[in-house]
C-alpha cells in the first residue's frame, strides 16, 4: 500500500474514534462535557505534527475543529443526551439536534434512498474536475495575464462545483442511514444579495453553527450589525486556523482577510442596494462583489490543492 494512503486512512481512523471518544466523555454531568471539550481543542495542535501533506493536514484540521466546536455545543447543551445521539453528533457534519430523525434526542433510523440526489452530487463532481485541472495545470501553459485569470475562475468553477457535489454526497449517505439532515446547501448562485447568499444558501451546516453562536445572540439585543461582524470574524478565524495548519500563515491570513471582507460588502449593500432592482441586475451585484473578492480565498485554497499534487 502507497504510503500516502497509509497516512490518510490512518488519520481518518483516529478522527472518527477521537470524535466517537469525545462524544461518550460528553455525558449529562458537567465535568464530562467540558473534558470533552477541552480534550477536543487540544487536539486542534495535531495537524501541525502532520509531514504527508497540506491537503491531509487541511483535512484533519477540518474535522478536528468540527469536532472541537461540536463539543463545545454538547458541552452547553441543556438537555441530557443519550451516548447514541452523542457520537453520532461528533461523527455527522450537521447538527443532529436540527435533524428530523433524531426529534426528543432518539435516533430513529429509516432509509431513504435518494438517487436523483447521488447523479446531481456525481455531476456536480464531473464538473470540478475539469475546473480544477485547468487551476493547477492548464492556467500555467498560458502566457499572462490570462494565466492567472484562468487560475482564478476554474479555482472559483472548482469551489464551488467542490461544494455542490460534496454536500449532496453526504446529504445522500446521512438519508440512506437513515438520518433526516436539514438543508446543507440551497443553490447559492440564484442568490440576489450577499447576505441571502450567506445567511441562507451557502453551506448551511457551518452558516447556521454561526448564526446560533454569533449572529443570533446580538440579534436579540437588536445589535445585529455587531453580530454580523462577530459571525464574519469567528468564519474568518476558523478558516485562518485550517489554512494555517495546511500551509502555514502567509496563506492563512488572505483566506482569513476574504471572510472578514465580506463584512463591508454587507454595509455597502445596505446603503447602495435598491429592492427595486431587477433580478438580473440584484444578481449580478451578488455574485460580482463575491467575484472579486474571491481570489483572496482561492489562492490558499489552491495552494493547499498543489502541495497534495507535489
Amino acid at each position: 500500500m502507497p504510503p500516502e494512503l497509509t497516512a490518510w486512512l490512518l488519520w481518518i481512523c483516529i478522527c472518527f474514534s477521537f470524535a466517537a471518544l469525545v462524544g461518550l466523555l460528553a455525558g449529562a454531568s458537567g465535568s464530562g462535557r467540558w473534558l470533552g471539550a477541552c480534550l477536543a481543542g487540544g487536539a486542534l495542535l495535531a495537524p501541525f505534527l502532520i509531514r504527508e501533506g497540506s491537503v491531509l493536514r487541511a483535512a484533519v484540521a477540518l474535522q478536528l475543529l468540527w469536532i472541537w466546536l461540536k463539543a463545545i455545543d454538547l458541552a452547553r447543551d441543556p438537555r441530557g443526551r443519550s451516548a447514541g445521539f452523542r457520537v453520532v453528533q461528533l461523527l455527522v457534519l450537521h447538527d443532529l439536534r436540527r435533524d428530523g430523525s433524531a426529534a426528543a434526542g432518539q435516533l430513529q433510523p429509516r432509509p431513504d434512498l435518494r438517487p436523483r440526489l447521488l447523479f446531481g452530487s456525481l455531476a456536480w463532481g464531473a464538473c470540478a474536475a475539469p475546473a480544477l485541472w485547468l487551476a493547477l495545470f492548464g492556467a500555467s501553459e498560458l502566457p499572462a495575464p490570462a494565466s492567472t485569470l484562468c487560475r482564478y475562475a476554474g479555482g472559483l468553477a472548482f469551489a464551488y462545483a467542490g461544494v455542490e457535489g460534496a454536500l449532496g454526497t453526504f446529504e445522500f449517505l446521512y438519508r440512506a442511514c437513515g438520518l433526516r439532515p436539514p438543508v446543507l446547501h440551497q443553490q447559492p448562485i440564484l442568490s440576489t444579495s450577499i447576505s441571502e447568499f450567506w445567511g441562507k444558501r451557502w453551506n448551511r451546516i457551518v452558516g447556521n453553527w454561526l448564526f446560533s453562536n454569533f449572529y443570533r445572540p446580538f440579534a436579540l439585543r437588536r445589535q445585529a450589525w455587531l453580530g454580523a461582524f462577530a459571525a464574519f470574524f469567528a468564519s474568518a478565524l476558523l478558516h485562518l486556523y485550517f489554512t494555517w495548519a495546511a500551509i502555514g500563515l502567509q496563506g492563512a491570513w488572505l483566506m482569513a482577510a476574504f471572510f472578514v471582507a465580506q463584512f463591508p460588502l454587507l454595509w455597502l449593500e445596505q446603503r447602495w442596494y435598491q429592492a427595486g432592482w431587477s433580478s438580473p441586475l440584484r444578481r449580478v451585484w451578488t455574485l460580482g462583489w463575491l467575484a472579486l473578492t474571491s481570489p483572496l480565498f482561492i489562492e490558499p485554497m489552491l495552494r493547499i490543492l498543489e502541495g497534495g499534487f507535489a
